[in-house]
């Protein structure tokens, strides 16, 4: 059958022009393609259809659907893994010149004003400039956009673990700046089928032993700040319910959640941050990048008209519940939400049921 290796996908594509536009703004595009188009082709098949969509002739690096790719990947595997909705963005929008096209200055800004002259040598250089996806991919660039970036922590790892520096202590004072270093990072896996590197990160923090002296006026806001209840009152029937789940790798149990939800006539709601870590680990070292962090979840479900959180996991229950009220402080903004457990939810159904 002629019609098997063909692909059908709807793209949402990035637009941006810093000498014409004021704001970013997206088109769509949709296309018919072969199992084995790269996404480059479909960068191509986009600019043939509109001049003013701009990608870089080299150093080709952008996000589909938020995951970092270079354009060698084949859309087959895209789809596979993503669908076939595909929302194409630079790597760091706040850094886009014209469209995909970025001004990439600070990636080796990094590299040379950290580490020049703190006795790297060639080779370091070389494995640093194989993170280019790795530093662009680093989450903590969405909350702090003077982050040193993940590629200088995996540089430090290499040359404290792999390479036995004698420099040791001076390495991790350089990544251990108190509002731009590893404090920031939570790490997540941002990049296409990318290899993991939370091990290397964990093993850098250890050394450290990061911990925060909380402040006088946060131990006085803790003891003053409202408790908010989170105790289900009726049927949930016909409320917005979302659940979080803090990974990428639990679709079956969303799955599972959402069949269940839907059997008892109350509305699953997807929210863009379902998947993504929310500060959990970064409560005890940077408290503040933690509320930032949890608040944009929780007001991510709260602006998609969510009604009630689940968390499949009940720590993130605890976690939420403890920072709310700080998030909201962080934020300015209230936030309005029911958050309980799985097995809360899955009990207090049961009992609606049984009772009707």
């Amino acid at each position: 059958m002629p019609f098997k290796n063909l692909l059908e996908i709807d793209i949402k594509a990035f637009f941006f022009n810093s000498k014409t536009d004021y704001l970013p703004y997206y088109k769509n595009f949709s296309f018919t393609v072969d199992n084995n188009t790269k996404l480059v082709d479909i960068l191509k098949l986009i600019k043939k259809k509109n001049s003013d969509f701009s990608y870089p002739d080299k150093d080709l690096l952008f996000r589909v659907n938020q995951l970092m790719v270079t354009g060698e990947e084949k859309v087959s595997d895209v789809v596979k893994e993503l669908g076939n909705e595909l929302t194409i963005e630079p790597a760091l929008a706040y850094r886009s010149n014209n469209g995909l096209i970025l001004n990439n200055s600070d990636f080796l800004h990094q590299y040379r004003t950290l580490f020049s002259g703190h006795n790297t040598s060639k080779e370091d250089l070389a494995y640093y400039l194989t993170l280019y996806p790795v530093h662009y991919a680093s989450e903590a660039f969405n909350y702090n956009h003077e982050y040193i970036g993940d590629a200088i922590l995996l540089l430090a790892h290499k040359m404290i673990v792999e390479d036995g520096s004698e420099y040791k202590d001076e390495i991790l004072a350089i990544i251990n700046d108190k509002f731009n270093g590893i404090r920031c990072c939570e790490y997540e896996n941002n990049i296409f089928q990318g290899e993991d590197h939370g091990e290397k990160i964990n093993e850098l923090k250890a050394m450290l032993n990061l911990k925060e002296r909380k402040l006088f006026i946060d131990k006085i806001s803790e003891l003053t700040l409202r408790k908010k209840s989170h105790k289900i009152e009726g049927s949930l029937e016909g409320t917005n319910v979302a659940l979080y789940l803090g990974d990428k790798n639990s679709n079956e149990i969303k799955e599972k959640v959402k069949k269940e939800v839907k059997a008892n006539n109350i509305n699953f709601i997807d929210f863009s941050m379902s998947t993504k870590k929310a500060g959990q680990s970064l409560l005890s070292s940077y408290s503040e990048l933690a509320y930032k962090k949890a608040g944009k979840a929780l007001l991510d479900a709260l602006d998609n008209g969510v009604d009630t959180l689940i968390c499949s996991k009940d720590t993130d229950v605890n976690f939420f519940h403890s920072v709310i009220s700080n998030c909201e402080r962080e934020h300015g903004r209230d936030i309005e939400l029911k958050i309980i457990s799985l097995t809360t939810f899955r009990t207090h159904v049961k009992k609606v049921t049984q009772e009707a």
